[in-house]
């Protein structure tokens, strides 16, 4: 078997990537939304950006980025049911 069949992480790390990965994906996808539709909690002051949807575009690249991270990492946790660390096989 080739080398890229084996785990890169360990189970509890791919597990903690992709609950993790999942919470950033809905908060990104709320703030894209929010940000879109230029809700005045977020645009109103000062200090907030001025064009919105280009902030939410940007939003939602990065929770495209974390359902990778998603996919890669439940990849992982499979891979790891799969090879037990340490197990010698015949």
């Amino acid at each position: 078997m080739s080398g890229l069949t084996r785990p890169m992480v360990g189970s509890p790390l791919a597990g903690c990537c992709t609950v993790l990965s999942i919470i950033g994906v809905i908060l990104l996808t709320a703030f894209g939304m929010a940000f879109d539709a230029n809700v005045e909690v977020l645009m109103g002051s000062t200090k907030s950006p001025e064009d919105g949807h280009a902030v939410a575009k940007h939003c939602y690249a990065a929770a495209i980025i974390y359902a990778a991270f998603i996919g890669f990492c439940s990849c992982q946790i499979g891979l790891n049911r799969r090879y037990s660390r340490g197990a010698v096989r015949i």
